[in-house]
């Protein structure tokens, strides 16, 4: 129980790592502020982890590329909780596509998932842990943030340009705030057992087929995809007090892919 007594915030909480996450968190003993898109599964997130680990969730949907949605999240939890202990900024979605074929709109539409909804999120918060002299902030970078890559013979060079520029906001924000007892750190996973980096594989289909984690896993050193509760896991660490002297850090959970 870790996070006894803590409030923390997962935005992307409908599915993959930041539902993990949210279950994580709330089993280590935090109440929630969650956030998705999708109102309808938020509620259904959240009343399975009251049922399962007996914390406060509140839910705060919305698009968390749009200001009001911060806002929403941040007013949510100071009339809840009238604190937050811990921020996850863990909404993205992917996109493979090469630069001559990509229009500003999807430019714009990815930025704002993935880049500016921490932008805004952590704006929102930050006074509210400044007030407090304390809190955790982990964001949700990727190998990506470190190498060029390609998917079926087409680039991910817009969804490996926003995990970069998590990574560099992840530093910023570690560096100006440190003194003010905030820490800022990022995760950087390798392949997750999720939909969001095969959505244009998959093409709509809700369920993956094992045979395309097994193509995947040899790229690993550990030789496997990894799973969403072990992405969680590390975001629980960095959020604990267990790591009170890391800060700036971008944490490879990634089987070993970039130590080749």
């Amino acid at each position: 129980m870790r996070l006894d007594g803590k409030i923390a915030i997962v935005t992307g909480a409908g599915s993959g790592i930041g539902r993990a996450t949210a279950s994580r968190l709330a089993a280590e003993g935090a109440s929630l502020v969650l956030n998705d898109l999708n109102p309808k599964t938020l509620d259904e997130i959240a009343q399975q982890i009251v049922k399962q680990h007996g914390v406060k969730v509140a839910p705060a949907p919305g698009d968390v590329s749009r200001e009001e949605t911060a806002a929403k999240i941040a007013g949510t939890a100071s009339s809840q909780f009238g604190r937050v202990d811990i921020l996850v900024n863990d909404a993205g979605i992917h996109h493979v596509a090469d630069i001559t074929e990509t229009s500003l709109e999807e430019w714009n539409r990815v930025i704002g998932v993935n880049l500016t909804s921490m932008f805004l999120v952590s704006r929102a918060i930050i006074p509210i842990m400044l007030r407090q002299r304390a809190g955790a902030i982990v964001n949700l970078a990727s190998i990506s943030s470190f190498v060029g890559q390609e998917m079926e013979g087409k680039s991910t060079f817009l969804y490996n340009v926003t995990k970069a520029g998590v990574m560099q906001l992840t530093t910023s924000l570690a560096t100006r705030y440190g003194a003010d007892g905030i820490r800022v750190n990022c995760v950087c996973p390798g392949a997750v057992k999720t939909n969001l980096i095969l959505g244009s594989i998959l093409k709509g289909q809700e369920r993956v087929d094992d045979s395309v984690w097994q193509a995947i896993g040899p790229s690993h050193p550990l030789n496997r995809c990894a799973e969403p509760a072990e992405i969680a896991a590390a975001i629980a660490f960095l959020a604990s007090d267990d790591a009170s002297f890391i800060t700036g850090a971008a944490l490879p959970v990634d089987g070993g892919y970039l130590a080749r």
